[in-house]
């Protein structure tokens, strides 16, 4: 029998955490425990980037940048915002309440299989989110506002059991009193690691104009979104924590 790993003392993961502690934090996170966060993104992002993208959209043959122009702007957010990122923020949150719980290392396949195990109940509130915000795109500021409030979704699937509607609600209520600093919060995060993802996968971008090929400049963008994918999970989750610890805050005063 293999002998148990040793726990460590874990961190607190319900507290208060200002702009730089989310972003340090959530940073060291990721470098400490690199090639676990990166194997989750790459089961996830690889797999549906080649099956959507690859073969669906048909950006395995043809010239750079030959998809059809609605395709190519819609397609890509659609599959970020339905499946990539809730569940790698599923995953991201599994590994971080084991790393809470004193484990030295997050499991990958543990964390993997919270993930797919917790997607159907994750999309259909995902889903039901992102057609309120499509229902209120008649204004730029209300469908800002339901991105905020309703960002955090996947988080309190699995961490508060909230089901459908319910879930939404949750999400809106945890961001309750915090609307605009969390929206500062999450635009940060993820044009901080977003842009990290960008800056690394651009030479590649490159290498795909050269040889005028959409195979390559899908290994670009998938390149990006698998590095940025992680990171940005444990920011949110980090973020997730942070309102939680706050709003009970507000409840004792």
């Amino acid at each position: 029998m293999t002998a148990p790993e040793p726990q460590s003392p874990g961190f607190e993961l319900e507290a208060p955490r200002d702009l730089g502690g989310l972003l340090s934090e959530s940073f060291d996170l990721y470098r400490r425990n690199f090639l676990r966060f990166l194997a989750m993104s790459v089961c996830v992002v690889v797999p549906v980037h080649a099956a959507v993208l690859g073969f669906g959209l048909k950006q395995f043959s043809g010239g750079y940048d030959s998809t059809s122009a609605p395709a190519s702007a819609w397609v890509p957010i659609a599959v970020q915002v339905l499946v990539v990122g809730p569940l790698v923020a599923v995953m991201a949150l599994h590994a971080l309440q084991e790393l809470a719980a004193g484990a030295r290392r997050p499991r990958v396949g543990a964390s993997i299989q919270a993930g797919l195990d917790a997607f159907a109940v994750v999309f259909w509130p995902v889903l039901l989110s992102v057609l309120g915000e499509i229902a209120a795109i008649i204004t730029i500021i209300g469908v800002f506002v339901l991105i905020v409030r309703w960002y955090f979704v996947p988080q309190v699937v699995v961490v508060e059991g909230a089901r459908g509607t319910q879930a939404v609600r949750a999400s809106w209520e945890v961001t309750r009193n915090f609307g605009w600093r969390t929206a500062g919060l999450l635009l940060v995060g993820n044009i901080v690691y977003g842009f990290a993802g960008t800056l690394i996968s651009t030479p590649v971008d490159a290498v795909a104009r050269g040889v005028d090929s959409e195979a390559v400049g899908l290994a670009a963008t998938t390149l990006a979104e698998t590095l940025a994918a992680a990171p940005i999970g444990i920011f949110v989750a980090l973020v997730y924590f942070d309102l939680r610890s706050r709003q009970r805050a507000l409840v004792r005063t």
